[in-house]
């Protein structure tokens, strides 16, 4: 028995046809049967039933593709390991970002991967965690970073969780809420402006209406909803909307204070975490952990020191 009948059985499975399994393994059909029929003989049962033009795997037959497809999978992951070895911190690194971490690291992980890792090549794909996910396990990118809230956890995926950053209220620097003595204003205060965001989980609903009463649901004053946080803050910077969300997503408007943080009081004390996501038993490239101690940075990072 050897690896490449295995390709040939799961091949045959895949398909249901002698021919079509021969063109997918590129070999010639009487070649694909032999394989077969060797592979059955080694197994001393049979693995396909031969019925007219319909070909169906017997329960034996179902068993060993089953088996087949582990094994195959674990010899693809060990010829990944060897490849990834030889190339070190090269290659290709392809990861999945949601909106709010989209917003906080893809300038500055782009930034840091020029300067200090110029041989790695870094593709940056954003989208709903839901597609995210989906693209992480047909292994169409190699990582995710998603609102751990937004991920529900699963056998196949091994889960990272990132420090929890601060979420707050963000305005234009010449809003006319920000206090020349930088005092904390109320809650009320800030509702007299739009209040713009991504989708307010209901946690953070919760919270809010525990310090700030009811009328801080905020289904009564939040005026826009989006995805797209660097639109939000776009928003912000030119008109009166206040943004709630991830401070850290502003961090470049913060320190050149074209933008500036609203103190409440009592302090909302609201927070998110983020989760750096990969697949279970699936061999990692030497800089996808580079890409990760990044982000790991960066998530340590408080704008407001």
């Amino acid at each position: 028995m050897n690896l490449q009948q295995l390709n040939h059985l799961l091949a045959l499975a895949d398909t249901g046809s002698f021919s079509r399994a021969s063109e997918k393994v590129h070999v010639t059909q009487p070649a694909l049967s032999r394989s077969i029929q060797m592979l059955e003989q080694e197994l001393g049962l049979p693995l396909v039933d031969r019925i007219g033009k319909r070909n169906e795997l017997t329960p034996f037959g179902a068993m060993v593709v089953a088996r087949a497809k582990r094994i195959s999978m674990e010899a693809h992951e060990l010829k990944r390991t060897a490849a990834l070895l030889v190339e070190g911190y090269a290659g290709l690194v392809r990861l999945g970002l949601g909106g709010a971490s989209s917003a906080l690291f893809s300038a500055p992980l782009l930034t840091k991967m020029l300067t200090d890792y110029p041989k790695v090549s870094l593709q940056i794909r954003s989208g709903a965690a839901d597609l995210q996910l989906a693209a992480l396990r047909a292994r169409a990118i190699d990582a995710v970073v998603l609102t751990y809230r937004a991920v529900v956890p699963r056998g196949d995926l091994h889960i990272e969780l990132l420090p929890t950053m601060r979420s707050g209220f963000v305005c234009r620097s010449g809003h006319p809420l920000v206090r020349p003595d930088g005092l904390a204003i109320s809650f009320d205060e800030i509702t007299r402006y739009p209040i713009i965001s991504t989708n307010v989980s209901d946690d953070v609903a919760r919270i809010l209406v525990e310090r700030y009463g009811p009328s801080a649901n905020p289904q009564k004053w939040l005026h826009i909803s989006s995805d797209e946080i660097g639109a939000l803050i776009e928003a912000v910077q030119n008109s009166d909307a206040i943004f709630l969300g991830v401070i850290g997503a502003a961090r470049a408007l913060l320190e050149k204070k074209e933008v500036v943080e609203i103190k409440l009081n009592p302090d909302a004390g609201l927070g998110v975490q983020l989760a750096f996501i990969t697949l279970e038993g699936r061999t990692e490239a030497p800089a996808l952990k580079v890409v990760r101690d990044i982000c790991l940075e960066l998530a340590k990072i408080d704008p407001a020191t």
